[in-house]
């Protein structure tokens, strides 16, 4: 912050917002880094978080003996001891913590949130309001970087009207969005030698501007002139006003955690050490030494600061036009990751996800975001038709974000890292000030363009909870209305005198005749897996066909929050007892993980069946095979006890989460890869 002096704190480039924001996404060999898969820097802090604290979401709160068994999933030792549950290996002690007597505050703070709901709702909701801000900045990125790029027009022809720039913005992103199927691995390499080209411009033309206008420029480093600024030739608030300006010039950042599924952390820092800083900082150098000595022409500084006539100038604006679509990828990508997390955590609906590398798990097309975002994307150039009103939303959006991370980063300073209480309040202090007085400064502009950005990223939010709260319901019918195995099916007395093929040592309880036994295998896809409880995927099928699969596998598919889960750790199996031809299986995925129930699944399951003989392989029928899920509908019921909380939770299934979830939702079917011709969906209606 403190390399802009006075000139350069009043400078309003368009430009300048969509430089730092390209760096992610190209520059870098686009291979997903395998041994640390960290997406999204909110997702990864809330998956950690829950870890260390012992909750997790949908799970009344707490995690299972399962998720902590898993390597990934470590904590702190002891905090399970009691249960007998293993936590992972010890964590290192860190040189903080060698120095300190270690933060007795942690233990507190976690039992806090273990216990209370409505502190668990509270980081719930911060961490859905910053993923609605990464969202809404991939809204917000392309109609700013594409509009600021053509905004040169208007330096060489100051009467072309400002609505015929945003038509052409307009043309150019509606392009953009078309080619988002191709995913980022192929429009990686066509972007790379264009932001090469882009980066190394800006340093020809800034060593230009420099060496021409001031060459002591360098100065401008020294905090002095912060200081200065602050304390003398503008008032104080107007000082801090400024500051909402001064902080495009770093946004983009944000995008780095986001896009790591889809570049590795070395290609990151390399491109951004390397080659992005550089050559922004000497770009920015040369535009404030541009503008000591052209003080009147701050509005358009970057486009006109460009030197060597006209020729050149079009070949940058070409260049420029092409680096903003750059710029616009990078958001468009982190969304996409953004959303598939939520998808895992049960904040967002199944939607479609595409996979557009063989090689890369987390370069991903969806094409319902892809549509979502490109119709508010047109619709932000449309209404403000400037960069400067699109460059007020942009600001609040990216500072909200960034004060929210430095919440979450303080927060897990205590329960994860538990370093001394000075160290998180150290760090608020330090970097949440710096950050604060943005984000104020920001939300000053709300009235002026901000409250786009406000409206996107709260309806995102008020979406996500809604859709949490009711899939929720949904899992807590389930378990209410749990049935147990011998409610359901019971062994029969004596053999079958059937065919062989056809013989059945089950009853339908209900209906009080044997079961026909299907060759083959049946895979029944439940949320709920217990020895005890009879899922209700099954429970319809028995008593709707009288039948019952030779080797029937009770499938629960299990998102853990971790950033990924290993092949040998994926699948847990056990016999239901009592019940021989039964088996459960939960089948854990990360949130960076793809689910996918295709026929790699089957073998790899009916491996795990064999390994620890739950049944007799040879004898299964493994050409025959069914899938079967359950599409509930959930509904309120106007029975019972009226109370004040049952009318409004009916009113919210009836007016609010049914709609959407009739609209919006599609089958697991399509989601996880599963053969639509042996397929079987089942109905049923659930009245809360």
């Amino acid at each position: 912050m403190f390399v802009l002096h006075n000139s350069l704190l009043c400078k309003l480039s368009t430009a300048h917002i969509f430089v730092p924001s390209g760096f992610v996404l190209t520059l870098k060999t686009p291979m997903a880094d395998k041994t640390w898969p960290c997406v999204g820097g909110t997702f990864a802090l809330y998956s950690l978080l829950c870890r260390f604290i012992g909750i997790n979401p949908g799970l009344k709160g707490k995690p299972t003996a399962d998720d902590l068994s898993l390597l990934r999933y470590s904590t702190s030792r002891g905090q399970y001891a009691r249960q007998g549950i293993a936590a992972g290996p010890a964590p290192k002690k860190t040189l903080l913590k060698r120095m300190g007597t270690g933060n007795t505050f942690a233990p507190a703070l976690r039992k806090l949130f273990r216990t209370n709901r409505v502190a668990q709702t509270l980081l719930l909701l911060l961490v859905l309001m910053m993923t609605a801000m990464v969202i809404g900045d991939g809204v917000l990125t392309p109609a700013q970087t594409v509009l600021g790029a053509f905004g040169a027009i208007s330096v060489k022809a100051p009467s072309f009207p400002q609505s015929s720039i945003a038509g052409i913005s307009i043309g150019v992103l509606a392009l953009l969005f078309a080619v988002q199927p191709l995913g980022s691995q192929y429009l990686g390499g066509v972007y790379a030698p264009i932001l090469l080209l882009w980066f190394l411009l800006q340093i020809v033309v800034g060593i230009h501007n420099i060496a021409i206008f001031a060459p002591w420029i360098g100065k401008a480093i020294n905090p002095y002139y912060l200081y200065r600024f602050f304390t003398s030739g503008v008032s104080a608030d107007l000082a801090w006003r400024s500051t909402a300006s001064i902080f495009l010039c770093i946004t983009g950042a944000e995008a780095s955690y986001a896009d790591m599924g889809h570049f590795t952390r070395k290609s990151i820092r390399i491109a951004f050490v390397g080659i992005l800083y550089p050559s922004v900082m000497i770009s920015y150098f040369g535009q404030s030494a541009w503008l000591i000595k052209n003080p009147s022409g701050y509005a358009t500084s970057f486009f006109a600061s460009i030197p060597w006539g006209d020729a050149f100038f079009y070949f940058y604006f070409v260049v420029a036009v092409l680096a903003a679509c750059v710029a616009s990828q990078t958001m468009i990508s982190a969304a996409y990751s953004i959303v598939r997390q939520s998808m895992a955590l049960r904040c967002f609906p199944r939607m479609k996800v595409i996979h557009t590398s063989t090689k890369v798990a987390g370069q991903i097309w969806i094409p319902a975001v892809t549509v979502f975002i490109g119709a508010f994307t047109i619709a932000a150039v449309g209404i403000f038709q400037n960069s400067i009103a699109l460059g007020f939303s942009y600001g609040v959006c990216v500072s909200t974000l960034m004060m929210g991370t430095d919440l979450l980063i303080a927060l897990a300073m205590i329960v994860v890292w538990e370093l001394p209480l000075i160290c998180p309040i150290l760090f608020l202090l330090l970097f949440g000030f710096i950050d604060s007085i943005f984000w104020t400064a920001n939300l000053t502009k709300i009235p002026l363009g901000g409250w786009f950005a406000v409206t996107v990223a709260a309806a995102v939010c008020l979406f996500s909870y809604i859709w949490f709260l009711g899939t929720n319901l949904k899992r807590q019918y389930a378990v209410e209305h749990e049935e147990n195995y011998s409610d359901v099916i019971s062994p029969r007395s004596q053999a079958a005198q059937l065919a062989p093929a056809l013989s059945t040592i089950y009853q339908n309880v209900q209906a009080g005749y044997d079961l026909t036994l299907l060759p083959g295998l049946g895979l029944f896809y439940s949320e709920q897996n217990d020895e005890h409880h009879c899922p209700t995927v099954l429970a319809k099928f028995v008593r709707r066909l009288n039948a019952l699969p030779q080797l029937s596998v009770i499938v629960t598919v299990r998102n853990v929050p971790v950033s990924s889960v290993s092949p040998e750790e994926r699948l847990l199996l056990r016999d239901v007892p009592n019940c021989p031809g039964l088996v459960q299986c939960i089948v854990r995925y990360g949130y960076q993980d793809k689910v996918s129930q295709g026929d790699p699944f089957l073998t790899a399951l009916l491996k795990e069946v064999d390994r620890q003989g739950a049944f007799d392989i040879n004898s299964l029928c493994q050409d025959r095979v069914i899938y079967v899920i359950l599409s509930s509908k959930l509904s309120g019921s106007r029975s019972g006890n009226p109370t004040a909380a049952n009318v409004l939770k009916v009113g919210f299934v009836n007016w609010v989460y049914g709609p959407l979830a009739q609209i919006l939702s599609i089958s697991v079917s399509e989601n996880w890869d599963l053969p639509q011709d042996r397929t079987l969906q089942m109905g049923v209606s659930l009245a809360i």
